[in-house]
């Protein structure tokens, strides 16, 4: 009875070992599968549910439906000093280069959750200066020249404001020309002996100098590597296109790397695309291979040159569209157009004939109409990703 009891248990254990292993090799074909459904099912839904391009009829049909997604953009911002790591403050004093500056430009509106394309330029302005400089030397020497280092860190901004003008650069008393000497006068004098006069007013003089030397040598003032100046940004926005000085909060979401590729990727601060946008401009559909866009194609761009100057209207703001053609073929960053732009119009969409965008408008001669550039979509694209 035993025997027979113990060829059970056998037979049971043998059966269960053999039933986890069946069911080990099926987690793992289910598992497998699971996997390679990942991989390929999305491969196969996008090759069978491609979004068809619908090639719109003309310039108007683009404008029409695309206007409300393009934003005129307005972005202030300011020079911040900092001393020996200290808290970052502005200071009001007569110098243009420490006062707030303003920059217009444009944008379209790429997702539903509220994120802008523009130019980098518009969302870091000040590393798109003439010079290009970021170390605001000049800067940093005048207040290393005017700034004992002995000032407590709580009274670096009272001080700098009080004693900004007395810093002279290079000049000194080797530079006195005859041209800024006091020129001489024939006043009436006391009928005195001028020679000893003279002599002592001198002595005085040179006394005073020399006092004047001596408690300006004792004085250590801030070692120019403890300045540094910090842009800041002040305030980003936009407007839409028939807002009436409606202005949305956004904030610098990411930037491309290097500095040919002058795109950026703002987003609005609610996050949350307005209700007046029908349609955003889709990436998915943007032209992607930059090879085929060819000379003498059509170009189309719509944006806010001279921002609010040519913005404004009775009924709000009103974007403009303008059309010309592609001039030269890409050279895989931007490419050439004579399509009608100046400044603000930096940042805007430009489309070919079927409403498919092309370039990201950012630069142009100041000299002549018709040679301006734009940023290839592809760079926007990537950078969404």
């Amino acid at each position: 009875m035993s025997e027979n009891q113990s060829s059970k248990d056998n037979n049971a254990s043998t059966s269960q070992n053999n039933n986890k292993a069946r069911n080990k090799k099926i987690a793992l074909l289910i598992g497998g599968l699971f996997v390679l459904g990942l991989i390929i099912i999305p491969r196969v839904w996008a090759k069978f549910h491609k979004k068809e391009i619908v090639c719109l009829n003309n310039q108007t049909a683009i404008y029409e439906k695309y206007k409300d997604a393009v934003v005129l953009v307005k972005h202030t911002y300011a020079l911040e000093i900092s001393i020996k790591g200290s808290e970052p403050f502005q200071i009001t004093v007569d110098d243009s280069s420490l006062q707030e500056k303003t920059i217009s430009g444009t944008g379209f509106f790429v997702s539903e959750d509220g994120k802008i394309v523009t130019n980098h330029h518009v969302a870091e302005p000040w590393k798109y200066t003439e010079n290009k400089s970021e170390d605001f030397s000049e800067l940093k020497d005048h207040i290393a020249a005017v700034l004992p280092d002995s000032i407590d860190k709580n009274d670096y901004k009272t001080y700098l404001e009080s004693h900004w003008n007395e810093y002279y650069g290079n000049e000194g008393e080797e530079d006195y020309s005859e041209e800024d000497a006091p020129v001489a006068t024939t006043t009436p004098v006391a009928n005195v002996d001028s020679s000893s006069v003279n002599t002592e007013v001198n002595d005085l003089i040179s006394d005073n100098q020399s006092e004047e030397k001596a408690i300006t040598s004792q004085i250590t003032y801030t070692k120019l590597e403890d300045v540094e100046i910090v842009p800041k940004t002040v305030e980003i926005s936009v407007a839409l296109h028939g807002s009436k000085d409606d202005w949305l909060q956004c904030k610098v979401l990411k930037i491309a790397d290097g500095d040919e590729v002058d795109v950026a990727i703002l987003q609005l601060s609610s996050e949350t695309l307005p209700a007046s946008v029908s349609d955003i401009v889709d990436l998915d559909n943007a032209v992607k291979d930059d090879a085929s866009l060819k000379p003498g194609t059509n170009a189309i761009l719509i944006g806010y040159p001279m921002g609010l100057q040519l913005a404004n209207t009775r009924r709000g703001i009103k974007v403009q569209v303008y059309e010309g053609q592609i001039n030269k073929e890409s050279d895989g960053v931007s490419i050439q157009y004579n399509v009608t732009s100046t400044h603000g119009a930096s940042g805007s969409p430009v489309f070919n004939e079927c409403g498919q965008l092309i370039a990201i408008n950012y630069a142009g001669y100041d000299e002549a109409q018709g040679y301006n550039f734009g940023i290839v979509a592809k760079h926007a694209m990537s950078l969404m990703q």
